[in-house]
């Protein structure tokens, strides 16, 4: 179980009376626990720590004779790649067809392509864009060879996940998130007459 221990301290000058508390993100959130004081500091310990719990929080002390010191620290809690969205695609030869695969991470996620366990990369006719947490493959001029599956891998320095997408040659009756109409249609077709054959 992860943790993250955030710590405020407040010096009495003049001496007298130090009220600290935490504020931010936090605050209506599982697993927050409140301030306990330490030797003349207090922390905010935050119990199995998720991403929405990243953020900015604030300290703030004061007491009867100045202002208010508030400072503030800001959480970042990292995470492997997770893709959350693929996008295949259906082109006809001789045009331009894209995948596109986004992931997100804490690091940001590098990202690299795959097809039939071959890495590609930006040469002729294939174009890599990385656009933050979104990778978009480019084919500038699809031939029948293009057509298949490709592979999107995103990767930080806590984990990897890819994801499979296809490029289509229009009419082959699957549909643009890869499902594989065709073998299911010629799997019924079969059975159908399969039954009349045998009635």
């Amino acid at each position: 179980m992860r943790r993250a221990r955030i710590r405020g301290h407040a010096e009495r000058n003049p001496v007298g009376a130090v009220s600290k508390g935490w504020r931010g993100t936090w605050q209506e959130r599982e697993g927050v626990k409140k301030p306990e004081p330490l030797d003349g500091e207090e922390y905010l310990d935050i119990i199995g720590i998720m991403r929405n719990q990243a953020g900015r929080y604030e300290c703030k002390a004061s007491n009867d004779v100045a202002t208010p010191d508030v400072k503030y620290v800001n959480v970042v809690v990292n995470y492997p790649p997770t893709i959350k969205k693929t996008q295949s695609s259906e082109t006809p030869v001789g045009r331009m067809g894209s995948l596109h695969c986004e992931a997100v991470a804490v690091p940001t996620p590098e990202f690299e392509w795959y097809r039939d366990e071959k890495r590609l990369s930006n040469n002729q006719g294939i174009n890599i864009q990385i656009l933050g947490t979104t990778t978009i493959l480019m084919i500038a001029n699809v031939t029948e060879e293009d057509y298949g599956n490709y592979t999107c891998v995103a990767s930080n320095r806590l984990g990897v996940q890819s994801a499979s997408l296809f490029l289509y040659r229009p009419g082959t009756g699957r549909d643009i998130n890869g499902s594989a109409c065709v073998s299911q249609s010629l799997w019924l077709l079969l059975a159908s007459i399969a039954f009349l054959f045998f009635k």
